[in-house]
């Protein structure tokens, strides 16, 4: 479907932009590749949030650009897009960075806006409602953050197997110049995910049980857990059944100063987790220069196996401890694994890429050259 008009007006959909979870990062990336596009004042970008203050996203991002929050509540939330409809028509882009907001965006797509729906990952590996399959037929773009994601989404959902679905990867941030020398790492495996109940697919479980076996060998190696979450009490208890006290570090939440030290120390970055739905944790630590290891999944799209990294399957524990046993033990490879990874970093997942490549989508100025 061509576009009709050149828009005057983008409206972001997101269940969140100041948190430090995966949705926040991407709805500010998001944000931040359209800023670049609109140079006439004319023009307008809102982004309409489910939860977080208009506090939080001026100290975060861009006080020019409104930050309309519903304080969490989702029936003021949905009731938006019906008030909205309208102010935006024809000359609108709808930018819903998750699944479960398409139903906000129902008015507007009735009202002739160009409806964009990002597909990120677990949310969407589901058989979709009927209000959600109707609206996502006749949606302007469908994005995809991974090809794994997009396999898996019309797996479970195949009458849109026909239906074109855009990938296009993640960026953050631009490249790290003042990467320090690698030899100064220390020897510790750093796991940056939350510790959520719903969530234990991330892999904190199996580094915990695989741990006495990575000390039995490598007395020295501790693990650093970085992140917080309702399941935290559990993991430290089980920490401590399995005698790991004094080799697992619970650090809880971070700031992002503090994140960048550790994947700045750390001897490699590892979360095998084989529901991720992109990663944007590796590309943080490539960008820091780090060696990773990442599930079977989305991270393969990511991680270069045995050229930034290590891909491993955790359905098998062995195949898990031989990758941290070969990277903790050789630090001649995992420096050279994460100079590669900067480098890839900086052809690839910067965020001047990541805009490069949604313009483009978007057909809009700024994704050509």
């Amino acid at each position: 479907m061509t576009p009709p008009q050149k828009s005057e007006h983008v409206l972001i959909l997101t269940p969140g932009a100041t948190g430090a979870d995966g949705i926040s990062t991407m709805t500010r990336a998001v944000t931040r590749a359209m800023r670049y596009e609109w140079h006439d004042p004319l023009r307008e970008i809102v982004v309409w949030a489910l939860a977080g203050t208009e506090t939080e996203w001026q100290s975060l991002s861009w006080p020019e650009i409104p930050y309309r929050s519903a304080g969490g509540k989702k029936v003021r939330f949905a009731t938006w897009g019906m008030q909205a409809v309208g102010h935006y028509g024809p000359e609108t882009i709808v930018i819903v960075t998750h699944i479960h907001l398409l139903a906000v965006a129902l008015p507007l797509l009735l009202r002739g806006a160009r409806i964009v729906v990002f597909l990120n990952g677990i949310e969407v590996w589901r058989p979709l409602t009927a209000l959600e399959t109707w609206i996502l037929r006749r949606v302007w773009r469908v994005i995809a953050i991974s090809f794994h994601t997009a396999t898996r989404f019309t797996a479970m959902n195949p009458a849109f197997t026909a239906r074109e679905i855009h990938v296009c990867h993640l960026g953050i941030g631009e490249p790290d110049e003042t990467i320090d020398d690698q030899t100064n790492r220390e020897n510790f495996a750093l796991i940056v995910a939350r510790m959520a109940a719903e969530e234990r697919y991330k892999g904190h479980d199996l580094l915990l049980e695989l741990w006495p076996r990575i000390q039995a060998e490598i007395p020295a190696a501790t693990l650093v857990i970085a992140g917080d979450g309702n399941d935290r009490s559990r993991l430290t208890a089980k920490a401590g059944d399995l005698g790991l006290k004094e080799a697992v570090t619970f650090l809880g939440g971070v700031s992002d100063e503090t994140l960048v030290a550790l994947y700045r120390r750390c001897a490699i970055l590892v979360m095998p987790s084989p529901y991720e739905g992109f990663g944007l944790v590796f590309l943080e630590a490539m960008r820091a220069g780090t060696a990773c290891i990442g599930g079977v999944g989305a991270a393969a799209e990511v991680i270069e196996h045995e050229v930034t990294g290590l891909i491993v399957d955790p359905r098998q524990p062995d195949h898990v401890r031989e990758a941290l046993l070969l990277l903790l033990r050789d630090s001649a490879c995992r420096q050279r694994m994460g100079a590669a990874g900067a480098v890839r970093f900086a052809r690839y997942f910067t965020a001047k890429q990541f805009r490069r490549r949604l313009l483009a989508l978007l057909e809009l100025e700024g994704g050509r050259g």
